[in-house]
């Protein structure tokens, strides 16, 4: 542990985590208030003695009991091992609890398999059941968990023999279509499970996290590794939905990797999918923890209790998942409050996109899709590119899977500019008001109560990034010279705005981008590229602070209120028209460069004015203390520094 001063604003103190690839560092011990939401840390069981052992080896307070039937472990489910029992067991122990009750999407079972589009196990127990696990329980009864709906939803939709299964669900043509018909069935599963007196605990794995909570998700679940998008990722989605919807959060940690499961004692567990160095290296585990706890999660928990213990009931000790397991809670238990996660930039996208990444899970997620049906557009190229300046190597490349699969990148992506999170265009002005640069990634669709929401927030001190596309809607509404300083379309002779001038606004083509003067530290003087198409604007009191070879204006600086426009007119910031299109050059430093200058926290390699490309850090606020914690993902860095900024 490293400290960094004893002050920060006068009253905080600076505490280091370093997730490394063989040691963890832990915050110093203090006085916590009790937390809104509990913390939950623990692993999966079935069985009274694998539940007991849980509890007895010290791996937490919270047991994730399986699906009934689930075929991992050693304990058989029948009249002596039933749910209730494990209830019961979890009771006994003094452990707080969820249920799993379905997996995936739909009303019928549906076979497993990427021939079959993936398996679907609709509600499980009862309501009577569901009602005595409530009463059995009480307070330690968290709720009932809806397994990889998002992983289903679009796994389904990229056949059309697939969709034949569930064709209700993909009866749409557009995005807005897709986000209904997901949150529509996600609000169905909900209620059953509120019409049983339970929480509703979806698991959105992907980049649908925001639906979960949208749709009345009491608590969203995300999982993370297996062959999911990487860990940083689902992180930024999680951390901005807990910001934008209030709502607590956690995630669950998969071993399966090439399609095994990590364990050390075959005699104790024989199953077919365990193998002795086999599945996920817990080290990987290691980070996903802190890296989630840092970032705001109420409830960490792990798939499969194979790579948690070895040996036999009564004689159980710790395998090296359950050694990181029960390192994690010793030192989570003693900070038990809410973690305040510190990001600088937020990317806001259309509560609509529906955009996933590529590359996942043996592939059946090939490339970039739109609510598992529609094809990306130029918009989610933008997107996609943004995040690559954020997290580089975030998506897999292809063959990954077919390659036998590398943890990094892949599971794993560093963070050069810092963390950052993702919040919808739903979000209120005031969940954007937590973050000094907001960039709007992605199509949007511009209405009044978006813009206003934006308006609002620039008023009140923060920067806003924006695109002149993202403002192409043909109403007069978006033409608001006051605020972007500038009009969107040629104006010919007269200076008021008409409709034929939007509709006709002239085009450039361009093959560089001249800066004017320094921008947050980037004092490059020009960029040079492929061809690229610049939008036009006409600056009504802007400042034009780069401009194309020919003089035409590419981003344009204006003061709304206490903060400033960005303006941008390259067509989505985006290389020509090539298949994927490209993200400008220095689109990405510039945004890289926001995130830092803005930021609490900087982390810095030794002699470097930037964190190392193997590192991943988050930064938060618990109680009187800062944590910053940098998980290392590559070669050991243990001489870099994390300091607070001046104020």
């Amino acid at each position: 542990m490293r400290r960094a001063g004893n002050g920060y604003n006068g009253c905080m103190s600076t505490v280091i985590l370093q997730v490394l690839a063989l040691v963890a560092l832990a915050t110093a011990a203090h006085a916590a208030p009790e937390p809104a939401f509990p913390l939950l840390v623990g692993g999966h069981a079935h069985g009274a003695a694998n539940i007991r052992a849980l509890a007895e080896l010290g791996m937490g307070n919270f047991v994730w009991i399986p699906k009934a039937g689930y075929g991992m472990g050693n304990t058989p489910w029948d009249a002596e091992h039933g749910i209730l029992a494990d209830v019961d067991a979890c009771v006994a122990s003094g452990l707080s609890f969820m249920v799993s009750q379905r997996r995936g999407l739909g009303a019928e079972f549906k076979p497993g398999g990427p021939e079959y589009g993936g398996d679907t196990t609709p509600e499980i127990h009862p309501p009577s059941v569901i009602r005595e696990m409530a009463r059995r329980g009480g307070p330690l009864f968290v709720g009932l968990h809806a397994e990889e709906l998002d992983a289903d939803f679009l796994q389904n939709g990229l056949r059309a023999g697939s969709r034949s299964r569930t064709p209700q669900l993909y009866d749409f043509t557009d995005r807005a279509g897709g986000r209904r018909a997901f949150e529509g069935e996600l609000r169905r599963i909900g209620g059953l499970a509120h019409a049983a007196g339970a929480r509703f605990l979806p698991n959105l794995c992907v980049s649908l996290h925001q639906s979960g909570f949208r749709a009345g998700g009491d608590l969203v679940m995300a999982e993370l590794l297996e062959a999911l998008p990487n860990t940083e990722l689902q992180l930024a989605y999680l951390r901005g939905a807990g910001a934008q919807f209030g709502k607590p959060w956690g995630v669950w940690v998969s071993p399966w990797h090439k399609g095994l499961v990590p364990v050390e004692d075959k005699r104790l567990w024989p199953g077919p999918n365990t193998a002795v160095g086999g599945g996920h290296d817990a080290t990987r585990f290691r980070r996903c923890l802190y890296l989630s706890w840092v970032s705001g999660a109420r409830v960490l928990t792990m798939q499969e209790t194979e790579p948690l213990f070895s040996g036999g009931p009564g004689s159980y000790r710790p395998a090296a998942w359950g050694t990181e397991l029960k390192a994690f809670w010793d030192v989570a238990r003693r900070h038990p409050e809410p973690m305040e996660p510190l990001s600088a930039l937020a990317l806001l996208v259309d509560r609509d996109s529906g955009w996933a990444p590529g590359h996942l899970h043996g592939d059946w997620i090939e490339r970039q899709t739109v609510w598992g049906k529609l094809q990306p557009e130029r918009g989610d190229a933008m997107l996609a590119g943004m995040l690559d300046a954020l997290l580089p190597g975030y998506e897999r490349k292809t063959g990954w899977w077919k390659e036998g699969g590398s943890e990094y990148p892949g599971s794993f992506a560093p963070t050069p500019a810092g963390p950052f999170d993702i919040v919808g265009s739903d979000a209120s002005s005031a969940t954007l008001a937590r973050y000094p640069v907001v960039a709007v990634a992605g199509d949007v669709a511009m209405t009044p109560r978006l813009l206003a929401s934006l308006m609002a927030y620039v008023r009140g001190g923060g920067d806003l990034w924006i695109n002149v596309n993202q403002m192409r809607l043909r109403e007069a509404f978006v033409q608001r010279p006051d605020f972007l300083g500038a009009l969107i379309g040629q104006s010919h002779a007269r200076s008021e705005w008409s409709r034929s001038n939007l509709l006709m606004r002239r085009t450039v083509s361009a093959d560089r981008l001249t800066l004017k003067r320094p921008i947050a530290g980037v004092e490059w003087k020009e960029w040079r590229g492929p061809w690229f198409v610049v939008q036009d604007v006409q600056p009504r009191g802007a400042e034009v602070v780069a401009v194309t070879g020919t003089g035409e204006p590419a981003l344009l600086r204006h003061r709304y209120g206490k903060g400033d426009v960005w303006l941008s007119a390259p067509d989505f910031m985006l290389e020509g028209s090539g298949a994927p299109a490209a993200m400008l050059g220095c689109w990405g430093d510039l945004l890289r460069a926001q995130s830092v200058e803005r930021a609490e926290v900087r982390v810095t390699a030794p002699g470097g004015s930037s964190a190392p490309a193997d590192v991943s850090w988050v930064a938060a606020r618990q109680g009187s203390d800062l944590v910053v914690l940098l998980a290392n993902h590559g070669l050991l860095w243990a001489h870099g520094v994390a300091v607070p900024r001046a104020r």
